[in-house]
């Protein structure tokens, strides 16, 4: 028998802070506003660097969605596979999104457009963008920790739990801890 949801979100709970608590949110923030600025200087204009933001949260909310995936493929087939066989499944996934992605981008294009005025716009983008892909770099590393050998001993009631539970519970808590490291930003 496995845990419950309540054992298991307060289980990855502890896990996502031992992995993201030593974490400095100054070099979070400064990688961030690096990450920012670098697409901004590469646009020539608003328009280029909102649609670039635009590309990259959809890449990175597609990565999100394949995280889960192959964390939901490891529970159910309830093997551990090596981290270089992670590491291809990832890298699979990311040539496939960047294969899509022109598609995929006007989906979340239509999402923004609502937002009629300008400024509003490229900070939601902003906004959105960040914290999305901390929590991927949070559920890469939750991931990788998770089968690597050394924690085998310790993941082993996970893989006897209900996997909707490890998935619910690994998604809104990573965002939860990239919102909490992203805390206070200021994007220039």
């Amino acid at each position: 028998m496995g845990l419950t949801k309540e054992e298991v979100t307060k289980l990855l709970s502890v896990i996502l802070h031992q992995l993201a608590g030593s974490w400095q949110k100054e070099k979070i923030h400064s990688d961030v506003t690096e990450i920012i600025m670098n697409m901004r200087i590469k646009a020539e204009n608003e328009q280029e660097y909102m649609d670039l933001l635009l590309a990259n949260i959809a890449f990175a909310v597609e990565s999100s969605r394949a995280l889960q995936q192959i964390m939901e493929l490891i529970l159910k087939q309830k093997t551990l596979p090596s981290a270089q066989a992670i590491e291809t499944m990832m890298k699979d996934a990311q040539t496939h999104i960047n294969e899509q992605l022109g598609n995929l981008t006007g989906t979340y294009r239509a999402h923004f457009e609502k937002i009629e005025d300008e400024k509003e716009r490229k900070r939601r983008l902003e906004l959105t963008y960040c914290p999305v892909v901390l929590a991927n770099r949070i559920k890469t590393d939750f991931i990788l920790g998770f089968v690597h050998e050394n924690n085998r001993e310790t993941i082993k009631e996970l893989l006897n739990t209900e996997p909707a539970y490890i998935l619910e519970s690994l998604h809104r808590l990573s965002g939860l801890y990239a919102s909490m490291l992203l805390e206070g930003i200021d994007l220039p």
